[in-house]
């Protein structure tokens, strides 16, 4: 019996915890940079990293 329940232990773990990714922002789809007119800005919403 403690064997089984060692061997859902091992199991659990194997899967190891959920990570998000990372999700792009919407604002610059992810590049940081967006076009305003004939210059090319850091984006507001970021603040050029391109991540939420």
């Amino acid at each position: 019996m403690t064997a089984l329940s060692r061997q859902e232990n091992f199991m659990v773990s194997e899967k190891g915890p959920n990570i998000k990714k990372k999700q792009k922002c919407k604002n610059c789809e992810g590049k940081g940079l967006l076009k305003k007119g004939d210059k090319v800005v850091k984006c507001q919403r970021c603040k050029g990293t391109g991540v939420r």
